[in-house]
Parts: structure tokens; C-alpha cells; sequence
């Protein structure tokens, strides 16, 4: 009986610790979370806001290389920061982090500068039924809005790729450094 006793003690201290260990790595994940949602939030501030109805967030689609076919979402003004997510004929392809840079005479009626530089990166998150070239890709590019509205527009831009863990198994030969552009069409809100 002492026996048992003490066993359905430590089994409760057992599962008290796998608990609490549980509730601080929920409470690591909600800190970390909310800190990236804090950071995005606040990336507008290197491009001051003087107008409230002044757009923020933008929502393109377009194609290009490494994106393949993709969508993207932009943070910012005349500065940026976004995602995007490409699809192929397998399912999902790479994904990627970029940060825009716009620069040039603002037109009248625009909220942004039509010229820009960016940097991105992209790779693979999700596991992919074929043979991938490279894990990582780092690119840099130059290019220009061109808008149709306020709201809305066409972006164009071309650059160099600088993949990184090639992979030239069968018989592919990958260069150190290959073109990458993309064409997208894009709305604000």
C-alpha cells in the first residue's frame, strides 16, 4: 500500500513538472510570437506616416525566378519587408524573405517612390517531391512600380541570384550566380 502510495506520488509529480515545462514552452512560443508581430508592426516607422488614409500593407501575384508562380505580402511604405510563398507543377516551392528600399521623386498623387532595391532570400521550408538545386538562394534586385491607381499596380524587377548548397547531382550544372527577376501585380490596403 506504501508502495503504491509513493508511485502514484511521484506520478503526480511527474506529470505536475511535464505541465509546467509544457505551460513555459507555450509561454516562450507566445512571448516569441508576439514580439515578431511587434516588429512587424513597427517596421513603417523608418517611413513616416503623415496621412491616415495613407496604404500600408500590399498583396501581390506574380511570376518570377526563384519564386516560380507566387504570392506575396509586403509591410511598409518606403521601406518594406515581406514574405512570399511560391507554387510549382509539384505543389509548394521555395519561400522567401524580402526587404525593399524605395527610393526616386514620389509621383503627386502616389504613396510610394517608384524606383526600389531589394534583397531577398529564399528556400525551401516544405518538403518537396523532386530534385532541388540549390537550399538556399540570396538575391538582390532593382526595379520599378508602375501604377495603374493609388492602390494598384505592376511591379518589375531584375537581379542576380547567389545560390548557396548546390546540388549538381545528376549531371545538372548549377552556376555560382544566375539571373533573377520577377514581374507581379500588386494592391494596397
Amino acid at each position: 500500500m506504501k508502495k503504491e502510495h509513493s508511485d502514484l506520488k511521484n506520478n503526480t509529480g511527474m506529470s505536475m513538472l511535464l505541465y509546467l515545462c509544457r505551460s513555459v514552452i507555450m509561454r516562450i512560443r507566445i512571448f516569441i510570437l508576439a514580439l515578431s508581430g511587434i516588429m512587424i508592426v513597427n517596421i513603417p516607422a523608418a517611413s513616416i506616416r503623415p496621412s491616415v488614409n495613407r496604404s500600408w500593407f500590399e498583396a501581390a501575384a506574380g511570376y518570377g525566378f526563384p519564386e516560380s508562380i507566387c504570392i506575396k505580402a509586403k509591410g511598409g511604405n518606403n521601406v518594406q519587408a515581406g514574405l512570399f510563398q511560391s507554387f510549382d507543377t509539384h505543389g509548394l516551392g521555395p519561400t522567401g524573405f524580402e526587404i525593399y528600399y524605395r527610393f526616386g521623386e514620389k509621383p503627386r498623387l502616389m504613396d510610394q517612390k517608384p524606383w526600389y532595391v531589394m534583397g531577398g532570400c529564399a528556400g525551401f521550408l516544405f518538403d518537396v517531391d523532386y530534385v532541388k538545386e540549390y537550399e538556399l538562394l540570396i538575391y538582390p534586385r532593382v526595379g520599378r512600380s508602375f501604377y495603374f491607381s493609388n492602390i494598384s499596380g505592376i511591379n518589375f524587377d531584375i537581379g542576380l541570384g547567389f545560390p548557396l548548397n548546390r546540388d549538381g547531382g545528376g549531371g545538372n550544372l548549377i552556376s555560382p550566380v544566375l539571373v533573377s527577376g520577377s514581374v507581379s501585380l500588386f494592391i494596397r490596403f
